[in-house]
């Protein structure tokens, strides 16, 4: 069998044709099977792909690292000063999107107004008045996160929408502020998915850790209850650092975790919650603890939420 001849290491793993060429590799080796042809003129190192029977965060995070490769993939053909955006840059930013949209192939680009539009195979372009600079993420450049958000109000619910704002200002690393969303929105009067924006703001809260941690505030708050406090740091009697629950009714001195699947299949992980509910009870506060069968059927969740608010009342 004729061994492939070697690429010359100048290009590295995503290039375009016409580079290849000019650095001595004949069209026979780039249509070779170890190279991969996502984008007219461009080539890249074909690598393994994993398998797509997963679910939950292991099938998010795959579709991620697909979409960076394409991505990238795309670089060596892309036009100057062009930017990654909406559900594009949401991605790459680790936004948590619906599975069917996560799903989408096609790259979003944009460009200045007065640019050519991208039109190529895979790619949705877009012109914007101004091409603000670059938010660098993976070596990719994106729009800065508060127009990625205002976009995805084109394409997401309202509860995806609060969703995805809430990751965008999260505890641990947060990529903007709700500040500068409403500042976003407060410019962009009459753009399409401006008014679910605006509705969307309402709920959003800074200091979150989880999706599932918005879905479950947003269920107790639309249930009639009051609306449970966020980040709050817990301590005993002596002053001892306790813990710091998803959401917390200081008051009344309630705390509530989500927990995900790795409570359940993780040995050490499940340990821990229970001596973190025995911290807890010790400090007198009650704690409960939210599966995802709750936010399916909340009924007796939300009823025991109430009943706990009632008899732990200060005025109770």
């Amino acid at each position: 069998m004729r061994r492939r001849s070697r690429l010359p290491s100048g290009l590295g793993p995503e290039f375009s044709v016409r580079e290849a060429r000019g650095a001595g590799v004949s069209r026979s080796r780039l249509r070779a099977s170890d190279l991969r042809s996502s984008f007219r003129g461009a080539r890249s190192i074909a690598r393994a792909t994993s398998p797509s029977n997963e679910s939950g965060a292991d099938f998010f995070a795959r579709q991620r690292e697909e979409l960076l490769q394409r991505c990238r993939d795309y670089l060596p053909v892309a036009p100057t000063r062009f930017r990654f955006s909406g559900v594009t840059a949401a991605m790459v930013y680790g936004v948590p999107l619906p599975r069917a949209i996560s799903r989408i192939e096609t790259l979003e680009v944009a460009v200045a107004a007065g640019a050519q539009r991208p039109r190529r195979r895979g790619i949705v372009g877009r012109r914007l008045a101004v091409v603000p600079p670059p938010v660098v993420r993976h070596g990719l450049p994106l729009l800065p996160p508060e127009q990625v958000w205002l976009q995805l109000a084109g394409v997401l619910t309202l509860d995806e929408l609060i969703i995805a704002g809430d990751y965008l200002v999260r505890r641990k690393r947060a990529d903007t502020s709700v500040e500068r969303l409403v500042a976003e929105v407060a410019i962009s009067t009459g753009n399409h998915g401006t008014k679910l924006a605006r509705l969307a703001l309402r709920d959003i809260r800074a200091g979150t850790d989880s999706p599932k941690e918005t879905e479950l505030r947003l269920l107790i708050v639309r249930a009639g209850l009051p609306e449970p406090v966020i980040g709050h740091r817990i301590a005993d009697a002596d002053g001892y650092f306790v813990g710091v629950p998803d959401l917390a009714y200081v008051e009344e001195r309630i705390a509530i975790d989500y927990d995900g699947e790795v409570h359940r299949t993780d040995e050490s992980v499940f340990l821990d919650d229970i001596e973190r509910r025995e911290r807890f009870e010790d400090a007198e506060w009650r704690y409960v603890r939210v599966a995802k069968n709750h936010l399916k059927s909340p009924g007796t969740l939300l009823g025991r939420i109430a009943h706990y608010l009632r008899v732990r009342s200060p005025g109770g």
